[in-house]
């Protein structure tokens, strides 16, 4: 088995979807070339077959593991297939393909006759929500459309300790389909109910590319322990968001015991659960938010934070990259079956 990997960058080396593989080590990796020739000779593919992929996102490392896919024959398993599955769909190897995106972006990249071919061409889909699968099962059998979840390194993501009580912190992290509006929203009311005896953090790649409110600080390029160390110390993690399906912030928080204040779309309720660990609040509704926010402010230090604080520990435990892993094992064995 094989499986195609472009490093997709996040603020730690534990995130990431590719961290799958290293809880399945029988897969060998496919990975962009590291040589100064071999990496030229391929930008300049690239460029010439570009136009030929629909695809919006495809730059040349993604069409160097994609090529490697497409010449050997073996079970392959592509794990970011909305960005390096597309010359590959024509292997003869059998394949398994994962995709990250929401449906409503998913119908933007391909129209529905240009999906129906692509999903066809892999004989096995990985969704991340049910939300995903619904897409995918209108395109091709349901038979061959898999729910395994995103995971999550509960080793280097855990709890240590409880939050401080005397300045609590209100974390955000991430960029990619976040709310800003209502991130801003939601930051001015906190503000001018408690100034300065909270703490607003923000920790995103796109620190100067927006004003933000002027309270936030704002925080970018920051080392795996600084971040785990806010995870551990916020009172709660804010994550206002437009769209979803899994959310490595969300599950990177719940594993360090932090209670989430999340916006109710796309497989956000399926990682958050019915449990305490969570408060989802409707899109668009920084009242909402900002109201759960502060619930959750009361309650530091307090028994029910405390019960916050381990239902999200329990619920990211059950998306342990070594609980994922063997669900992925169970799509492995159809795959090679299938062949």
């Amino acid at each position: 088995m094989i499986a195609s990997v472009v490093r997709v960058p996040w603020h730690t080396a534990h995130s990431g979807y590719d961290r799958l593989l290293d809880h399945l080590p029988e897969v060998r990796r496919i990975t962009p070339p590291t040589g100064a020739l071999t990496a030229k000779a391929a930008r300049r593919a690239r460029r010439l077959l570009a136009r030929h992929c629909p695809l919006p996102f495809y730059p040349a490392e993604h069409f160097a593991t994609d090529v490697r896919l497409l010449a050997s024959r073996q079970p392959a398993h592509v794990l970011y297939g909305d960005e390096q599955y597309w010359f590959s769909r024509r292997r003869l190897g059998p394949t398994v393909v994962t995709y990250h995106q929401p449906p409503a972006r998913l119908r933007h990249r391909l129209p529905p006759t240009g999906w129906r071919k692509l999903a066809q061409s892999a004989d096995h889909i990985v969704v991340l929500d049910p939300h995903q699968q619904a897409f995918f099962t209108d395109l091709m059998p349901a038979d061959r459309v898999h729910l395994v979840p995103h995971g999550i390194d509960t080793t280097a993501f855990r709890p240590a300790g409880e939050p401080a009580t005397s300045r609590p912190l209100v974390l955000t992290v991430g960029w990619w389909l976040r709310d800003w509006e209502v991130l801003d929203a939601v930051h001015e009311r906190l503000h001018r109910r408690h100034r300065d005896s909270i703490e607003l953090i923000v920790v995103t790649r796109q620190a100067h590319t927006r004003p933000w409110h002027p309270a936030a600080h704002v925080l970018e390029g920051i080392t795996e322990q600084t971040l785990t160390a806010l995870y551990r110390r916020a009172a709660v993690l804010l994550l206002p968001l437009l769209d979803a399906t899994a959310n490595n912030a969300l599950l990177e928080a719940m594993a360090c015991g932090t209670p989430v204040v999340a916006t109710d779309v796309g497989g956000i309720p399926h990682y958050a659960g019915q449990s305490r660990a969570a408060w989802l609040t409707p899109p668009g509704d920084a009242a909402a938010a900002a109201e759960a926010v502060e619930t959750i402010l009361t309650e530091t230090g307090t028994a029910a934070h405390t019960v916050r604080r381990a239902a999200a520990r329990e619920r990211a435990e059950l998306f342990a990259w070594p609980v994922v892993a063997g669900q992925m094992r169970g799509v492995y064995r159809l795959l090679q079956e299938g062949r």
